[in-house]
């Protein structure tokens, strides 16, 4: 089901401009290709053609103006694309002697991402907090305000630090990297910060089958992104001297696959989270796992509501795919987390490519209350706490510890009771 595109320009100080009628083709990327990197800026290419002497290419499409890509749906907008124009090139395509030439031009627009990195912060130093309370501090410095609604409070300490005058993209990505955390930006261009508990208790939003894809999936097994062996360096350097480290290895996974070690230096204040830090990567990496990298959708095939969800789907969402043939030890189903997409609008069609991620690669382990009550020790096999990084996609217990982590107590209605509370809608 393809909704209907709409393309708008905002020039700065101006009013909203309808282009659509210019706008040949849309380009947009959105999110990172794995998971071991943090977001590109999005970004949105438009190629346009104009005729000139029945509506000219308009003045104010200048540098800095403001695009904002949207499908309409069921009488629902979905916001593609929030960024401002960088970039523009401008040709003509002869049409004949007696015809006047086309106007052909193309538009870049990024999301707000790269503006954050032309920002320079660091007027006044840091104290050693929370990774989500250093993200609040260095994009306020940028003039960005997180919404504690959406962005999350962090799970590690950092230490302190002096800077002085550094893009605030750069630091505020090297903290998400070193807490396990990703700094990315919503569709309608909200910047977020997600820590590393972001992705617990999430259960799948939308079920694909095999044949809502355009070609048949292809499962990669590879040693890229194996590791076996860690140095995680943490706390302050002595004088003269690295800072500590946590090391530790796999050495059943070394002697079946070679050294894949990770050295690393952080700014991870404390020795326990290092070796969380170093714990799960070995735990989660020490094997080659199949990998499903991209989803090219036929959107037109899918239903209004398969679309409308497609359409809502965010970085971090979780979704499934069933019916996939059966070949050696593949899976035939799956629970992927979405990590970005790219897509392409024309008028009368849209195709988009969701990049994705195994479930197990990025979800936190698994706690005490994560377990179904009927679980018992026996049923659990050769499983044990160090190994059971991941058990799969949880089931909704009904418990308190079920609720995202993005619901705090001071933003509930104090009219809420026991039995009013509904979770909050993200």
């Amino acid at each position: 089901m393809i909704g209907q595109h709409s393309v708008t320009l905002t020039p700065p100080g101006g009013t909203a401009l309808d282009i659509s009628c210019l706008v040949d083709q849309v380009s947009i990327r959105q999110g990172r290709d794995d998971t071991d990197s943090q977001p590109d800026a999005a970004s949105c290419t438009l190629d346009l053609s104009v005729d000139t002497e029945l509506e000219p290419l308009p003045a104010v499409l200048d540098m800095g103006g403001l695009i904002e890509v949207r499908t309409t749906l069921a009488g629902v907008d979905y916001v593609r694309f929030h960024g401002t124009v960088t970039d523009m090139s401008q040709g003509w395509i002869a049409a004949g002697d007696d015809t006047p030439d086309m106007v052909t031009a193309q538009v870049i627009a990024t999301g707000p991402l790269a503006d954050l990195g032309r920002r320079t912060v660091g007027d006044e130093p840091w104290p050693q907090q929370l990774d989500g309370a250093r993200q609040v501090a260095i994009l306020s410095a940028a003039g960005v305000t997180l919404d504690p609604l959406y962005s999350d409070p962090g799970t590690v300490q950092i230490l302190p630090r002096d800077v002085d005058s550094q893009p605030a993209l750069g630091l505020a990505q090297d903290v998400a990297l070193d807490a396990g955390g990703v700094l990315w930006v919503t569709r309608a261009g909200e910047i977020r910060y997600a820590d590393a508990q972001h992705r617990r208790g999430v259960t799948p939003v939308l079920a694909l089958d095999a044949c809502d894809v355009l070609v048949t999936p292809t499962w990669r097994r590879t040693t890229e992104g194996l590791i076996n062996a860690v140095s995680i360096g943490y706390g302050i350097a002595s004088s003269g001297s690295e800072q500590p480290r946590y090391t530790a290895d796999a050495p059943a996974s070394i002697a079946k696959y070679g050294d894949h070690g990770l050295s690393v230096a952080t700014q991870l204040a404390n020795a326990a989270d290092a070796q969380a830090m170093g714990s799960l990567l070995l735990a989660a990496n020490q094997n080659p796992v199949w990998v499903l990298g991209a989803l090219p959708l036929a959107v037109k095939d899918l239903s209004t509501a398969e679309t409308q969800t497609l359409l809502s789907l965010e970085m971090h969402d979780l979704i499934s795919v069933t019916g996939m043939p059966a070949a050696g030890s593949v899976p035939t189903s799956t629970a992927l987390w979405v990590e970005g997409w790219s897509e392409t609008l024309t008028w009368g069609d849209h195709t988009l490519e969701l990049v994705v991620s195994g479930y197990c690669r990025t979800v936190p382990p698994p706690r005490w209350n994560d377990v179904n009550p009927s679980a018992t020790w026996d049923s659990m096999g050769s499983v044990t706490w160090d190994s059971a990084v991941c058990l799969g996609p949880q089931i909704d217990l009904g418990r308190w510890d079920d609720v995202p982590a993005t619901t705090r107590w001071d933003q509930l209605d104090p009219a809420t009771t026991w039995d009013t509370y509904a979770p909050i809608a993200s």
